[in-house]
């Protein structure tokens, strides 16, 4: 029995010393000879290699590197990674996505021809796949998501195919035990910021420095900690196929002590804690994908949440399409989608929905003189600008509705989406209920014919537009024209009062609607009745099916969001999301009772009183 006992001390110190091989390649570029210097990559770069050599990984690093430097280094790392439990790539530096490829500019790229995809610039997935063929788990942080001076020269290069390059980077898969985590959700720019670091590469640090928790509790962390100091204007995003936790500081070695000699045979030795590179089964966690516009919330409420019960949500921000796609395959508990279902669609399909957190669309504008709020419009006027038939600020139609104001003859420039969004589809089914000319010359969709104006992508690229052109109007999200104080105009409602966008008119256009009358709560809050009410919100919509193969995961689910009706809305108010008034969750949870059984046909929560 002793010798037994200490071969087991001798394997349980053995394990804890030898902690698996562990390998990092960590490149900060700063000095771009064709276009500026960023501010502090240089920092993040250096503070990263620093973070994860004390946490026991062998570090190759990068400063500054040229096209052939940066390749070499990463043939380096192919060979560092052999024999490796785990691989770590952390990049600060310019990226571009072309064609939904995703590629590190190395600091001598000119980008003057569209040869240059391939000679001047080193896909991220070739990175990908280099250490997915040498590790069973790989970490991929890209804090490569800023505004590019570069991307212009190729945009002219490229001539017609200009269309093919995206703002910030495209969504990319990981492979099984594989994370990949950027600085903000695809197509959006990074702020480089004012401190030592970056927003992400600061907060990342940080907490890899101090943090004890699995890797999805730090990017949980992470994730709100930007969204915080940026004001939701960033919102770090990744995708993962790991398969269990992973943690970066290594857990104390275990002890095995010599116990006396029993006097009955003695159990099975107590398991070795794993090295800290294992992967194991993960907790209790709720599981979701779909919709971007939600993200930010989920992810405050997520840690929230856990704090409270212990319980995490994975939620893959992937789009309201990809949402639906795992849903219908019950790979996920729950989806999330901008655009509500059909009723037929969720019938068929044995799927319920039900809206989380809602939000709008807000005209922005830059005329001569006028504040935010100073002038109001109605529906049918909002309709003919956007038709190019009120060509002038100071056109009778205007002035009528805005008598004790001093409009300019300022021409009127009008600015959409030229991307595909939830924002414009809101904006033209109101239209579209309030104009006869533009339901049939426009209509409504996601993306529509406009009739002349700008088109811009993304909130950012409408405001952007509207900031320089004078005489501009647009539209942008919400929260956004809130955090960036953007010239927004109050409308005019459905009883006759000019209101303006606040989280109280936007409750008020919900709580005067109709909910359970609609199948599948498929409401779209456009002209709704209402003296306080907002003539045009939205909400993100939960979608989960009717009888869950996983009822007991479905539960947790509808706990959390519970929680969040319940809790979750100070929370919601802080990232400027709008909650679902009080007579709206009564009726949610009335239809969770209702719809919501197990196999056996039991309801999985109570009928609230």
């Amino acid at each position: 029995m002793l010798r037994a006992a200490i071969v087991l001390l001798c394997l349980c110190i053995g394990s804890a010393a030898h902690a698996g091989k562990r390998v990092a390649l960590v490149i900060g570029n700063s000095a771009y000879q064709h276009a500026g210097e960023l501010a502090n990559t240089r920092n993040d770069a250096v503070d990263m290699a620093a973070a994860l050599r004390t946490h026991g990984f062998q570090v190759l690093d990068g400063i500054d590197l040229d096209k052939a430097a940066l390749e070499r280094r990463i043939r380096d790392f192919a060979a560092a990674l052999v024999g490796a439990d785990v691989g770590v790539f952390f990049y600060a530096g310019h990226g571009l996505q072309i064609s939904g490829t995703n590629y590190l500019v190395p600091i001598d790229a000119q980008l003057r021809s569209a040869s240059a995809l391939d000679f001047e610039m080193v896909r991220l997935d070739l990175v990908q796949r280099t250490m997915e063929r040498e590790a069973p788990t790989n970490i991929l942080f890209l804090d490569a998501c800023r505004d590019n001076p570069l991307a212009p020269n190729l945009a002219r290069a490229m001539g017609t195919r200009s269309a093919d390059i995206g703002r910030g980077l495209a969504p990319a898969e990981s492979g099984v035990g594989t994370l990949i985590s950027f600085s903000t959700q695809p197509g959006n720019v990074a702020l480089d910021g004012t401190a030592r670091n970056s927003p992400f590469a600061g907060a990342l640090i940080r907490h890899l420095r101090s943090s004890s928790d699995d890797l999805s509790a730090i990017l949980i962390a992470v994730r709100n900690d930007v969204m915080r100091e940026t004001q939701r204007r960033q919102v770090p995003w990744e995708h993962s196929s790991l398969t269990g936790r992973f943690y970066f500081i290594p857990s104390p070695p275990a002890v095995a002590v010599t116990p006396p000699a029993p006097a009955e045979p003695p159990s099975p030795p107590v398991a070795a804690l794993p090295s800290p590179n294992a992967v194991v089964r993960a907790p209790t966690i709720i599981t979701g994908a779909g919709a971007t516009f939600p993200y930010p919330i989920y992810a405050l409420w997520s840690e929230a949440y856990k704090k409270e019960t212990g319980i995490g949500l994975n939620y893959q921000s992937v789009g309201s399409r990809a949402g639906i796609r795992q849903i219908l395959a019950r790979t996920v508990v729950f989806a999330a989608s901008d655009l509500p279902l059909q009723s037929a669609d969720l019938e068929r399909d044995g799927l319920v929905q039900f809206p989380g957190v809602m939000g709008c669309a807000i005209p922005i504008v830059n005329i001569e003189g006028v504040k935010a709020g100073d002038i109001a419009l109605d529906g049918a006027v909002l309709a003919k600008i956007f038709l190019g038939e009120i060509k002038s600020w100071n056109d009778p139609a205007i002035q009528r509705l805005n008598p004790y104001v001093r409009l300019p003859a300022q021409p009127i420039v009008a600015v959409h989406r030229s991307d595909a969004s939830a924002t414009t589809y809101v904006l033209t089914h109101y239209l579209s209920k309030v104009s006869t000319d533009w339901r049939t010359k426009v209509g409504a969709d996601t993306a529509v014919e406009w009739r002349g104006g700008i088109g811009a992508k993304g909130n950012d690229g409408v405001a952007n537009a509207v900031a320089r052109t004078k005489g501009a109007i647009g539209y942008a999200e919400y929260a956004y024209a809130k955090h960036d104080k953007l010239v927004f105009v109050r409308l005019v409602n459905r009883d006759g009062r000019a209101v303006a966008p606040t989280t109280a008119s936007l409750m008020a256009a919900a709580a005067n609607a109709n909910w359970e009358a609609t199948p599948g709560f498929g409401l779209i809050l456009t002209d709704m009745p209402g003296a306080e009410s907002w003539p045009f919100a939205s909400a993100s919509f939960i979608v989960m099916p009717k009888q869950p193969e996983d009822a007991a995961a479905t539960r947790e689910a509808l706990k959390f969001f519970a929680w969040a009706f319940a809790k979750g809305d100070r929370l919601a108010t802080e990232l400027l999301y709008v909650p679902m008034p009080d007579n709206v969750v009564g009726a949610i949870q009335r239809l969770w009772a209702a719809e919501i059984r197990d196999a056996g046909g039991k309801p999985l929560v109570a009928r609230p009183n």
